[in-house]
């Protein structure tokens, strides 16, 4: 099939759904300038003051006992506080307005699916705006990191981190509860920037997949097209909208 008659495709499933629910990651950020796992290890490689890996980084031992290395990191990596939503966002965002999407399942943290108008997302790793005191564990959002080279609680005087950080990368137990529940209750699932799924996603549901790399694996009910998300989620859009 033809990149122009998988647009086509796509865009007729979305206009013949009512139940749609979005599962995305970290693919579809990046052309709001976040990067992706693969953009992130290159820019740590780069870095001559540190070895130890993404992994090595977002463990909460090093961010705790070297914070001033941590932020330097964190910035050029994962903190993209001024970012905007790319048409991926937007088009999900639309989506939701009109009442065509139950909601939106993401392992991203950046928080461009709520800048972008989107309200019902479970997040799997929470967000950037998730932060708190190591010590004393006081929340903060991402405030006291945009105004702070090192951000010190307010009250005992010990670094604040990342929340997804402090908990050793461990997913939100309830978000992904709700995100699974979510993908299930759909009638369609565009699955967009990660070739990847947490979880069974019900084989008979249509699927589509958008990414850059091809999925690991692919059932007769999933249309996968290869190629740039924001691209194709703005063709699709377009195409949508003249239906």
């Amino acid at each position: 099939m033809k990149y122009s008659e998988k647009i086509e495709r796509v865009a007729e499933l979305v206009a013949s759904k009512n139940r749609i629910a979005a599962f995305t990651g970290a693919g579809i950020s990046t052309d709001s300038g976040i990067p992706d796992l693969a953009g992130i290890s290159t820019i740590l490689n780069a870095e001559p003051n540190f070895d130890g890996g993404v992994f090595g980084m977002l463990n909460p031992t090093f961010a705790i006992n070297n914070p001033a290395l941590f932020y330097d990191l964190y910035r050029k990596t994962f903190f993209h506080p001024d970012a905007k939503p790319n048409p991926c966002h937007t088009f999900l965002s639309e989506l939701e307005s009109q009442k065509k999407i139950l909601g939106i399942a993401t392992m991203n943290i950046d928080c461009l699916h709520q800048t972008s108008g989107s309200k019902n997302v479970y997040e799997y790793w929470g967000n950037v705006q998730l932060n708190h005191c190591t010590n004393c564990k006081r929340q903060y959002d991402w405030t006291i990191i945009k105004e702070n080279k090192v951000p010190i609680c307010e009250t005992c005087g010990s670094v604040v981190i990342p929340d997804f950080v402090l908990r050793s990368l461990a997913t939100y137990s309830t978000n992904v509860q709700q995100g699974t529940t979510l993908l299930h209750q759909a009638d369609l699932i565009l699955i967009a920037g990660t070739k990847q799924s947490r979880g069974s996603l019900p084989s008979q549901t249509s699927k589509v997949i958008i990414n850059l790399e091809k999925p690991y694996s692919l059932d007769e009910n999933t249309l996968f097209i290869q190629g740039n998300t924001s691209k194709v989620f703005s063709d699709v859009s377009k195409l949508y909208k003249q239906l």
